[in-house]
């Protein structure tokens, strides 16, 4: 079995209301997944055997709006981020935070158990001659899988199918390099799944929703919602039966169109795969720290008391 998290920036769940783009456009593949709800705080629950949505806490004790770096060094770790900063930091993180990430994160407790990690997303050799990459400024995810043993995926394995890009169609990527061409959400899915199946643990990242939502991008959050509805609908229809998918997100954003900034909603945990495994996951004061524990129990096969199933 291979366990894939889907990291997608900025996503709470909001109110079933006209300003939710989750709720208000349509979410076909989510919808049938989360028993004819949107992905909002009403569908929270078991709407089938195989699928559990729990509203999991971003602010973790802290004081502010939940923020990116140290959301995600929260996911990537298990560990409270802003608690150890003393605060919620956004954007890339500092050299304090990229250091703590690196010294933890899932990809080395993976390793530690001897199993294997990797992440999905594409780079492209531009991006590592860019001044601030040279700087060390990377995201949480790239500092993290930077301090594993796995290699970085580039553009000759996004060519031959064995990794995905960031925006899923590689659209964006399209636009400046006649050699890619742009491709289907469910072909993105297919790549998604082949590769994933080598490892126990494999991650996609996911943030032009937070970016559609701090500009409000009408057009460019429809074509998220579409092209991620279909990306995650395709992923769940041609998984295996005993593979797990965890969707998780930082913080709340795009779920909110009346306002530019983050939210203090809850973010989604979605979790699809097999009902024993699900059956013993406690959500009582679920928060962003149980995510790394969760991809570890669940490609161990091991139930909360920590028994094999």
């Amino acid at each position: 079995m291979s366990v894939i998290m889907l990291f997608i920036d900025g996503v709470g769940l909001g109110d079933e209301a006209s300003d939710n783009p989750w709720f208000a456009l349509p979410t076909p593949h989510l919808d049938r997944l989360l028993g004819g709800r949107s992905l909002t705080r009403r569908a929270v629950g078991r709407p089938a055997e195989s699928t559990l949505l729990l509203a999991t806490d971003a602010t973790l004790g802290v004081a502010g709006l939940p923020q990116s770096a140290t959301g995600q060094a929260t996911i990537f770790t298990g560990r409270n981020a802003p608690a150890a900063m003393g605060r919620h930091l956004s954007g890339l993180p500092f050299r304090r935070l990229r250091e703590w990430v690196q010294r933890d994160n899932v990809y080395l407790q993976f390793e530690g158990r001897g199993r294997r990690a990797t992440f999905l997303n594409a780079y492209s050799e531009e991006y590592f001659n860019l001044p601030t990459t040279r700087r060390g400024w990377v995201s949480v995810s790239t500092a993290a899988i930077q301090s594993a043993r796995e290699p970085l995926r580039m553009m000759e394995d996004l060519r031959a199918g064995r990794a995905v890009y960031h925006d899923l169609t590689r659209r964006t990527l399209a636009e400046r390099r006649p050699d890619i061409r742009e491709i289907s959400p469910e072909e993105a899915a297919h790549h998604a799944l082949a590769t994933a199946w080598d490892y126990d643990l494999a991650v996609h990242e996911f943030f032009l929703s937070d970016l559609a939502g701090h500009r409000l991008d009408t057009e460019l959050m429809t074509w998220v919602v579409n092209t991620y509805d279909r990306f995650l609908g395709e992923l769940i229809r041609q998984k295996r039966e005993e593979d797990v998918v965890v969707l998780v997100s930082d913080h709340g954003n795009s779920e909110d169109f009346r306002v530019k900034t983050h939210t203090m909603n809850p973010v989604p945990t979605l979790i699809v795969g097999p009902s024993r495994l699900l059956d013993a996951i406690e959500s009582d004061g679920w928060d962003l720290t149980a995510i790394a524990p969760l991809l570890i129990r669940m490609a161990e096969g091991v139930n909360e008391e920590g028994e094999r199933t």
